[in-house]
């Protein structure tokens, strides 16, 4: 079943965006003989009016005869209509001392009086906080039966879905049934959704089951604790599951005589004498699925969804682990595994292809092509590399990056030895910016011009050298040693 969802801002900002103004009955009211203009109350706002009302920035529009005084004195008070807060054919109004409220619709760029006025219901942008169905997608002849949800709350605290099905051209608000589809269900199935999400805190998840009573009825029902079948001693170890139309849960029975809920994985892989690095596969829904036994760390091991090739191997997101990615070769192409997939790339840490690393720890063979004719103070790179994909670096900027990067950088000391670059050696060509040169505030100005900064951004980041340009901060360079620009985001 296809659906969409959507996050929708909290009632009470949309409240705060409605607009009403209250009239203030005091001597400062205008009278209706100082406002010129015709006898037609539904005229529009012009700007020849030369009546002036007390306490406004400007005169008194045209078109507003007949109406009391104390309206006619806040009517510059209506925020400017022809803009996207309040476009043409939005409402607004005033509310008098006489207790009625007074209606305007926008024109043009002019509040005119109208007392029927009707603002479409997703036309403003308070409208379209205060419904939901305005965020969705167009309900039509196409989309008909199409399923919505709409996501209330946030995620540190748990999050409420709220289920719409589009029904003749409108989104009608419904039960979490909706989302049960019937094609092949018989009577008596069972259907779950979960209406509720448990959050970072860990509660307030909850589910919702619905037995099938046939001609697209879908009946509220208690959702199943556990397995029918009894779990003692006698069949301790012992796996069940429960069937619904949209899902399924799986279960052992475990110490205390109580039915522990287990992962796909663990229900069609566990043996109870697994070790890591240990693989499983099984068909379910059509297609094989793979398995690892893995650790993160080894307090949890546990088994976990891997993406496999014949010649590759396994690929899991331990393998995927930025400073002990998994790579690998087929044919003449070098893949590296991104946790769900083996991925194809041009860019390979050295230590990965060069053949002198072949019985070298990390430490020996960073350090393996340091120069020999170096002077004291030089700086030079480790061989061994870190590579990271699909990055993207230049927030809010748009481009994507695959990189490799040395991370380790050393010193030349003297007598051929070199050894690991000290912190206050990292930073010691930085501009000091304990003087503050340009006030505190930034350390970019007109007394900085063409000054740089190396920052190491983070750890598993390139080095980026910025430069202070016509006071502008910019990256003029970061120190990778291979990169590629994969694509551009808008």
């Amino acid at each position: 079943m296809t659906r969409y969802f959507s996050a929708v801002a909290a009632a009470a900002f949309a409240a705060s965006l409605a607009f009403s103004l209250v009239a203030c009955d005091d001597s400062s009211s205008a009278s209706g003989d100082d406002v010129p203009g015709s006898s037609d109350s539904g005229a529009a706002l012009g700007s020849s009016g030369s009546g002036d009302v007390p306490g406004s920035s400007g005169s008194v529009p045209a078109g507003w005869e007949g109406l009391p005084d104390d309206v006619v004195a806040h009517y510059w008070m209506l925020t400017t209509c022809g803009e996207d807060f309040y476009p043409e054919g939005s409402c607004n109004s005033i509310t008098g001392t006489d207790g009625k409220v007074y209606q305007f619709e926008c024109v043009g760029t002019q509040w005119v009086y109208n007392q029927d006025c009707e603002e479409p219901m997703c036309l403003t942008p308070a409208s379209k906080l205060q419904h939901p169905e305005c965020q969705f997608p167009e309900c039509n002849a196409d989309s008909e039966g199409l399923v919505h949800v709409r996501v209330t709350g946030n995620p540190k605290y748990g999050q409420r879905y709220v289920f719409y099905r589009c029904e003749q051209g409108k989104w009608a608000e419904r039960s979490a049934w909706v989302e049960c589809d019937t094609a092949g269900v018989t009577e008596g199935e069972l259907c779950r959704v979960q209406t509720a999400s448990p959050g970072m805190m860990g509660y307030g998840g909850s589910w919702n089951c619905y037995k099938y009573a046939g001609n697209g009825t879908w009946n509220d029902v208690d959702c199943p604790k556990g397995p029918e079948k009894e779990c003692n001693a006698e069949n301790k170890g012992a796996k069940e599951k429960i069937a619904f139309t949209n899902d399924t849960l799986f279960y052992m029975c475990s110490e205390g005589s109580k039915w522990a809920e287990l992962s796909v994985g663990e229900y069609n892989c566990s043996t109870g004498n697994e070790s890591v690095g240990d693989t499983c596969s099984f068909e379910r829904d059509g297609q094989k699925k793979y398995f690892r036994y893995d650790s993160i760390p080894e307090a949890d091991s546990r088994w976990v969804e891997a993406a496999f090739d014949p010649e590759l191997g396994f690929c899991t997101e331990n393998d995927a682990n930025y400073w002990a990615r998994a790579y690998a070769k087929k044919g003449d192409e070098y893949y590296y595994c991104s946790g769900t997939a083996w991925v194809a790339t041009n860019l390979v840490p050295r230590q990965e292809t060069d053949p002198r690393k072949e019985g070298l720890t990390d430490e020996e063979y960073d350090v393996l092509d340091l120069p020999k004719d170096a002077k004291v103070g030089d700086r030079a790179n480790g061989l061994i590399e870190y590579c990271d994909y699909g990055r993207l670096l230049d927030l809010p900027g748009a481009t994507a990056y695959d990189y490799c990067f040395s991370p380790n950088h050393y010193r030349y000391r003297g007598d051929g030895s070199w050894t690991a670059e000290t912190l206050d050696e990292l930073h010691e060509d930085e501009i000091d910016l304990d003087s503050l040169p340009c006030g505190g505030s930034t350390w970019c100005c007109a007394e900085t011009e063409g000054m740089k900064r190396r920052v190491f951004v983070s750890f598993d980041e390139p080095e980026v050298i910025y430069q202070c340009v016509s006071e502008e901060i910019v990256v003029v360079e970061r120190l990778w040693n291979r990169h590629e620009e994969k694509s551009i985001y808008f």
